[in-house]
């Protein structure tokens, strides 16, 4: 059985608290979790050269995604390393968009910036209401 975790936040943005990312924290994570893959998704951005880093870094699968503000709840798009260039495009006009605590996209605008979606996981990720804290 395979062990992953395709829901991991690496860029502290808006939609977060403030953390600071360390790669050496990373590694020893998906070590310890005994993680055979990862997603990078974080809130509304893709960093492409921290990808590329975290990619080299880790003997883990390493996919890249992006964790979407669409319209009442999220969606993570999982992509693929082979088609980075295109995801990170996709994802920098999502970046356009919401660029403030509140901004969404609708699944229009989504469709229209991914495609089909076709070639990419899509989870959605809705809000959860009370909070578990």
């Amino acid at each position: 059985m395979k062990k992953i975790d395709l829901h991991i936040h690496t860029v502290s943005t808006i939609s977060d608290r403030a953390f600071a990312f360390s790669l050496d924290t990373f590694k020893r994570y998906v070590t310890e979790a005994r993680l055979d893959a990862v997603a990078v998704t974080n809130h509304d951005v893709f960093d492409g050269a921290q990808f590329r880093q975290i990619e080299q870094a880790l003997a883990a699968t390493v996919f890249p995604g992006i964790e979407i503000n669409v319209e009442k709840g999220h969606v993570l798009v999982i992509g693929k390393s082979s088609e980075l260039d295109d995801f990170e495009s996709k994802t920098a006009l999502v970046s356009q968009r919401i660029t403030k605590i509140g901004d969404s996209i609708t699944v229009e605008e989504l469709i229209k910036i991914f495609g089909n979606l076709q070639n990419d996981l899509v989870i959605p990720h809705y809000d959860k209401g009370p909070s578990i804290a």
